[in-house]
């Protein structure tokens, strides 16, 4: 647990440092990169809940114990996933989000509360939002194998923009 809350936090820390450094420009064509990513997430969360999936997700976390969101998915988020979360989220709610993730020692995801997620259904990763592994309905899987790749197309577009800071001083 204590691997994933530092991994979490260091992606953390420099989707902030790399939002803090965004010119005005980039904050505009960065801000139009996450309204696609946003749009894509809703389009797959529709689906997921047409599907009925999303009803039977919640119904079953009494059995799973939302082992997706304790597990699978913390070990995955990365330093973009954090650049879309808190993209709109002021300041103060980022150190927040910060401290959490730090020093939540009570779930194997850091961001989960006990009332839910810290952040909120817009700012939550795409990773977290549409997957729904649980379930083998295959029309479901081949559509979010399309939108993966406009998922990814604007993710690595938003990637592009921000000059994203690794502590070892490496620039991507």
């Amino acid at each position: 647990m204590q691997h994933v809350q530092a991994e979490m936090h260091e992606n953390l820390m420099i989707a902030m440092d790399g939002f803090q450094k965004l010119s005005q420009k980039e904050m505009e064509v960065a801000e139009l990169q996450i309204k696609e990513i946003i749009a894509l997430k809703y389009q797959m969360e529709t689906i997921a809940d047409q599907k009925g999936y999303s009803q039977a997700c919640k119904a079953s976390i009494p059995i799973c114990r939302g082992d997706c969101c304790k597990w699978h998915f913390p070990r995955n988020l990365t330093h973009v996933d954090f650049l879309i979360a808190i993209f709109h989220m002021p300041e103060e709610q980022q150190a927040a989000l910060a401290k959490l993730i730090y020093n939540n020692k009570k779930n194997q995801c850091p961001v989960l509360l006990k009332t839910g997620c810290f952040l909120s259904f817009e700012q939550r990763p795409v990773l977290c939002t549409n997957a729904y592994p649980c379930f083998n309905d295959r029309s479901y899987w081949i559509e979010k194998e399309k939108k993966n790749i406009l998922f990814k197309k604007a993710i690595d577009t938003l990637d592009a923009i921000v000059q994203f800071k690794k502590s070892n001083d490496v620039y991507f």
